[in-house]
């Protein structure tokens, strides 16, 4: 769960960072040459954590992306998704908004740079397969979309925020139950999310901001990885912890026939055993909208009142109301604070993070 925090005035007015999704069922085709990833990094995905890997890639090849990004800027081929806040208005202005080159411009052979943005397509595909093996994601490593898509990833782009822009707190992936009847139209879903940033690498967030605000657990959960199951089961909430069950657990949504129908929620044991907490049910994207905890307490924990007292979304529920309440400081882009059984960890921005 992120929010983007202000960006400020920097190369010509705008704030760019190198975005990409990584999927499921897909992987690289690199030629192993890339940088090794630190055994840290799968011990803090698997706690549900952001790694941060300073200086991941040198100036030497910042730069080149960077220019390309901005050339391509330039010239007009990003698109705006008007998605960002930026102002307690909330009224649209392109030229403030997220402005994205998306995947067929960043596979177009004839625009900008080509030839670099391949070359980095397959150091990420290098990335992918370590990260597929090691998180013990297979699917994450295989399918036609490894090429199809381009090298490197299922969804990449390259990403401007303008000055004052950011994206409000959200988690980048839900469970195909809560999407409507779209939710399982594709082969795919996002697996991990990372970012690569083009700003200089002497980028002064408390002048400029930009940066990353991530959410995370004060205490490491138990019972099981956090995010998602080995068998593809997404996490929707928690159980907190009590005197009798002093650990905070992952509950996860089984969704056992793929077509919106027969779901249930569990949570994993101390004897590594699925625990069922609701009897099956039909899901819906309401689940995600204001009030939903409450009903998902009423409707399906009913019988459970020990575990409906200890449920709560993994995601604060959303409506426009709740970002009314908050004030100014909910629009500023200064960030959301974190709830009592979170702490913040802010990524500065800088070039090559």
């Amino acid at each position: 769960v992120a929010t983007k925090s202000n960006s400020s005035n920097r190369l010509k007015g705008k704030s760019l960072h190198l975005t990409t999704i990584t999927q499921t069922n897909f992987g690289g085709n690199g030629n192993g040459d890339g940088p090794v990833l630190p055994r840290s990094t799968y011990s803090t995905i698997e706690e549900g954590k952001i790694t941060v890997l300073n200086n991941f890639l040198p100036e030497t090849e910042i730069r080149p992306l960077r220019e390309d990004a901005q050339a391509l800027w330039d010239a007009g081929k990003f698109s705006t998704d008007a998605l960002a806040g930026y102002g307690s208005s909330g009224k649209f202005d392109p030229t403030k908004d997220r402005a994205v080159l998306r995947l067929p411009q960043w596979k177009n052979d004839s625009l900008g740079n080509f030839e670099n943005r391949q070359r980095f397509g397959s150091l990420m595909a290098d990335i992918r397969s370590q990260l597929a093996y090691n998180l013990n994601r297979p699917n994450l490593d295989v399918g036609l979309s490894t090429t199809m898509y381009g090298k490197g990833s299922t969804e990449i782009s390259y990403t401007r925020f303008g000055p004052g822009a950011f994206l409000k707190r959200h988690t980048d992936e839900h469970h195909e139950e809560l999407k409507g009847v779209d939710g399982w139209s594709k082969p795919t879903r996002r697996s991990i999310s990372w970012l690569i940033y083009l700003n200089d690498s002497d980028w002064d967030a408390r002048k400029n901001g930009g940066q990353l605000r991530c959410f995370e657990r004060k205490v490491r959960p138990g019972g099981s990885a956090i995010g998602s199951f080995v068998n593809g089961d997404l996490q929707i909430g928690w159980l907190k912890a009590t005197p009798f069950d002093p650990i905070e657990r992952p509950v996860y949504l089984d969704a056992k026939k793929h077509n919106h129908g027969d779901c249930a929620l569990w949570y994993l044991s101390e004897s590594q055993s699925k625990v069922y907490i609701t009897k099956t049910f039909e899901t819906n994207p309401i689940m995600y909208v204001a009030g939903s905890e409450a009903l998902v307490k009423k409707l399906l924990l009913a019988e459970r009142k020990d575990i409906a007292d200890r449920f709560h979304l993994i995601e604060p529920p959303k409506s426009k109301i709740s970002d009314i309440l908050k004030g100014d400081k909910g629009y500023a882009g200064w960030g959301e604070n974190a709830a009592i059984d979170e702490e913040l960890e802010d990524v500065e921005p800088r070039g090559g993070t």
